[in-house]
């Protein structure tokens, strides 16, 4: 499972826990956009015959409450419409920009680099 996914769940499993009022939205882009995808558009992608194997923890998360967003530009040079995507995650106009205005409004940006 990719660490972010991991790391979600710790942050909104906990914040429910500590019963503290949380926000969180993950940006995923580049490399990680696949992690995004429906199944059909993440065989096509990965060349496998699979399905997206994140698809569950991603819905189990947005069900508590974590927002998942893609890059608009990563989407667009890839291809992937809100079609291909798993339902509920957004495509925001591009992940640099979208991290500088969640940092601005006040989030914290957790990142492993």
């Amino acid at each position: 499972m990719p660490a972010v996914l991991f790391h979600v769940g710790i942050v909104v499993n906990d914040a429910a826990a500590w019963q503290a009022t949380s926000q969180v939205v993950a940006v995923f882009h580049t490399n990680a956009g696949h992690v995004t995808l429906d199944d059909e558009a993440y065989n096509t992608n990965r060349h496998v015959a699979t399905g997206n194997p994140y698809k569950q923890v991603i819905a189990g998360l947005i069900a508590k409450g974590a927002k998942f967003e893609l890059c608009g530009a990563t989407a667009k040079a890839m291809g992937w419409g809100n079609a291909d995507l798993v339902p509920g995650i957004k495509i925001n106009r591009n992940a640099m920009a979208r991290l500088t205005q969640l940092v601005q409004q006040g989030y914290v940006k957790i990142s492993e680099a």
